[in-house]
């Protein structure tokens, strides 16, 4: 469980639950109630996944699209388009023209997030090409069955309408989660690591390092293990959690923000994703360790051998940014 929520973002067939539902719940609740529940909840993830994330997850928008259609033609016309006891096929039929799109012509998808600069996380083509398959198959097979006029007996009618199609969706959907822990167990898990280095009149603030109190590095380190997106807000809640300590003593009432200067990847045995973050300060009281100490980069550059390898990377752009903000600020 903690791996699946670890690496929830790489789930992308999470978008397939408001799909699963719907079918699920067409068969037990009344059928127009429940394709406006399940366009609702398609709709719903759907801008979540744009406004919040700036993404599209395909499978919602395949959702929103042919239960939405399924949804206005039962609520507008009743049962002149989708007769009784035939909205699970007409639904499966919708997003199978939904998935085949996108397997033939992947590059409509693509462009559209381009268009509107949504991020581009996954091709959903493993899975979009499973469901074209498997709904093929199930919609010809139940076509040439009904054509010849053989005889369903409730359980077999149960089987092929409505329980056939909800296998096919929660088969990607457990592929997909199949597919990540695999991944996941295999392949060299990169870390992320979040620095944050507080800056004041073109010095940067650095405290003794944790293994070897002789080399000075980023007073704030650690390593984090949430979506990258989340980054941003984990730093500046690991800065007001200091500058509430600090604050209490000080009695001061500004508060920084940290801003990120810099993204890079260090080489090693183990990968590491690394965040460097700047904290402008407007006194030299403002961050404040008990063996903490001001340099300037030209001391990273002059004496290399005092300073982590990490700030040994990082001093240029520091450099730059340190003298940029005295400058302007």
């Amino acid at each position: 469980m903690n791996l699946l929520l670890k690496y929830k973002d790489k789930i992308v067939s999470f978008g397939l639950l408001p799909i699963i539902i719907t079918l699920i719940g067409i068969h037990f609740f009344p059928t127009t109630a429940m394709l406006g529940t399940g366009l609702a909840i398609s709709i719903a993830g759907l801008l979540y996944d744009v406004l919040r994330l700036k993404g599209l997850n395909f499978f919602l928008l395949q959702g929103t699209i042919g239960i939405g259609i399924c949804f206005l033609l039962r609520l507008f016309t009743g049962y002149d388009y989708i007769p009784k006891n035939s909205l699970t096929p007409s639904l499966e039929f919708m997003l199978l023209i939904c998935a085949f799109i996108h397997v033939t012509a992947p590059e409509i998808y693509r462009n559209f997030l381009k268009r509107f600069h949504l991020n581009f996380t996954s091709s959903y083509l493993l899975e979009a090409k499973l469901i074209v398959i498997l709904s093929s198959i199930h919609l010809i097979v139940l076509f040439f069955l009904y054509d010849k006029l053989i005889p369903f007996s409730p359980e077999n009618n149960f089987g092929m309408i409505y329980l056939i199609p909800t296998l096919i969706y929660v088969t990607c959907l457990a592929i997909n989660i199949i597919g990540v822990q695999i991944a996941a167990i295999h392949s060299p898990q990169e870390q992320h690591v979040i620095r944050i280095i507080p800056i004041y009149n073109g010095k940067i603030y650095l405290a003794p390092y944790a293994e070897n109190n002789l080399i000075w590095d980023a007073p704030i380190i650690t390593l984090f293990e949430r979506p990258l997106r989340k980054s941003q807000r984990h730093a500046k809640y690991l800065v007001k959690k200091h500058q509430q300590n600090l604050l209490r003593t000080l009695y001061r009432k500004e508060k920084s923000f940290p801003r990120l200067i810099l993204s890079y990847r260090s080489q090693g045995n183990t990968p590491v994703f690394i965040q460097l973050y700047i904290l402008p300060m407007s006194h030299e009281d403002e961050f404040k360790l008990p063996e903490g100490c001001f340099f300037t980069c030209e001391d990273i550059r002059q004496n290399p051998e005092k300073f982590s390898s990490e700030l040994k990377i990082e001093y240029e752009r520091l450099q730059m940014v340190t003298q940029i903000w005295k400058e302007f600020k």
